[in-house]
């Protein structure tokens, strides 16, 4: 299975380098106005940090800020999946076509052994062009593949071992994609939400230093920021969208769970806080769907995993909808 870091990691487009710099301005900001050096540190390690490149970086990389709202999941699989890569990178994998890419023509497998690369054929104003592998991240535009792209090369495919998979980590599912301004605003909600209810900066103090940033954006001027949806209710910013109590705070504002210890060899990870109840991560409000771009500021959030994992891959009307059915089953209401 592809086990590294996504191809053409380190390798960025002018537009890649200017959103990922103009969230590194945001990320200042807040930490400017974080009034004391430890916290000033924690946030900058935790949240606040930058890293150019596709995936967020190997390690020590970027902060939680630029792994959730600019990139995809880490993956990893027999598939030509990135391990994490930015959502507006513009190759796509869905079941049918989007109406936000163009299809692609076909795919090429060029080379052979342990020298063999993904090729992917495009039509940019009626002409045929070739993307290898290591070269898709400069496509001008979005182009998806489908099922028939890859069926014809299924046999080949079934034989590629993990260094294979790992040279040719080169796409995102559709799902997660998002357009470049999308993701930037949602950085920007995700850090409102950690300034506000996590360093208790001034909710107007800095929605307002934030918004006049978004405002002056220098990437594109054809682009208004902030768009239209862009939320202002401080409670929106900083709550769990499903049980509606801040993410600071446990789920549902319920005790502390005490979690059995298990027994970990001491040379290896230790995760083991990121399955708290109460670990933040990112949340959906609608859930991702192959056929709309739907990871924006609107429908981006920080809540608890606890939240996260009951809601699955459901609509918070479906989860609430389903919770009330259990609390009526058990004579709770």
């Amino acid at each position: 299975m592809a086990t590294g870091r996504t191809i053409s990691a380190n390798f960025l487009t002018v537009i890649d380098k200017q959103v990922i710099e103009f969230c590194g301005k945001i990320a200042q900001t807040i930490k400017d106005l974080i009034p004391n050096d430890a916290d000033k540190k924690k946030f900058q390690d935790e949240f606040g940090k930058i890293s150019l490149t596709r995936d967020a970086g190997a390690g020590r990389g970027a902060g939680k800020l630029q792994r959730d709202a600019l990139c995809t999941r880490g993956i990893q699989g027999k598939a030509p999946f990135s391990n994490r890569n930015l959502r507006w990178h513009p190759l796509v994998i869905a079941s049918n076509p989007v109406q936000y890419a163009k299809t692609i023509e076909r795919i090429e497998i060029e080379g052979d052994g342990e020298q063999q690369t993904l090729v992917f054929v495009v039509k940019e104003n009626g002409v045929e062009k070739s993307y290898p592998s290591d070269k898709v991240h400069e496509m001008p535009e979005r182009y998806v593949t489908l099922p028939e792209h890859w069926d014809t090369h299924l046999d080949r495919l079934h034989l590629w071992n993990d260094t294979l998979w790992t040279q040719n980590s080169c796409i995102i599912t559709a799902f997660e994609a998002c357009d470049w301004n999308a993701a930037l605003e949602a950085y920007a909600v995700l850090g409102l939400s950690i300034a506000i209810d996590d360093y208790k900066i001034d909710y107007q103090t800095i929605y307002s230093k934030v918004v006049d940033i978004l405002k002056n954006q220098d990437i594109d001027k054809s682009i208004k920021f902030p768009s239209s949806v862009f939320p202002i209710d401080k409670n929106d910013i900083i709550c769990c969208p499903l049980c509606k109590v801040p993410k600071s705070l446990n789920p549902a504002n319920l005790p502390d769970r005490k979690r059995e210890e298990r027994y970990k060899f001491a040379f290896g990870g230790n995760k083991r806080n990121e399955g708290d109840d109460s670990s933040m991560q990112i949340m959906h409000i609608e859930p991702l769907i192959e056929s709309e771009l739907r990871h924006n500021s609107t429908n981006v959030r920080f809540g608890h995993r606890w939240c996260n994992v009951a809601m699955t891959d459901h609509s918070i009307d479906e989860t609430v909808d389903f919770m009330e059915y259990i609390v009526n089953a058990h004579k709770k209401k």
